[in-house]
């Protein structure tokens, strides 16, 4: 197996027990709060609930299309496409890191408190969104989906 692949399967594995983690914190609005979930949402049990398994079965697909494109199972539609959109997904999750590092060492102002456990999920998602983008690259030609 190579490199790239080994990138992909490593995607979707960790998008997988994200997809876990997502919903077993939902069960508990405690833990929703402080990871990030809105108190609004965290006030209506149910709501939390219902979010967090279609948050969690959203990632498990991604989950899904990461071993799909590292040859673990059949080639799923718009391979390609997908598998770069999730980078760029988790990508533009990470984006959320400049305004967090610039809050927490103080440099602007902001009437919200970012906690520096925030920093450490942005700098996650970016990893996971550099995993995906680069493993699809290296592959690009061999994700070709079947006609």
């Amino acid at each position: 197996m190579n490199n790239s692949k080994n990138l992909l399967l490593l995607g979707g594995i960790l998008c997988f027990i994200l997809a876990i983690f997502q919903i077993a914190i939902g069960f508990s609005p405690s833990l929703s709060l402080y990871f990030g979930a809105p108190e609004a949402l965290a006030k209506n049990p149910n709501t939390l609930i219902v979010a967090s398994v279609i948050i969690g079965l959203i990632l498990a697909l991604f989950g899904l299309y990461g071993i799909s494109g590292a040859g673990k199972i059949l080639k799923l539609p718009w391979l390609r496409q997908i598998l770069l959109g999730i980078g760029i997904i988790f990508i533009l999750r990470s984006l959320l890191l400049i305004p967090e590092l610039l809050v927490v060492f103080s440099i602007i102002d902001s009437s919200i408190p970012v906690a520096t456990r925030f920093i450490y999920f942005s700098i996650g998602a970016l990893l996971v969104g550099v995993i995906f983008i680069k493993g699809t690259m290296n592959q690009w030609g061999s994700l070709k989906s079947r006609n």
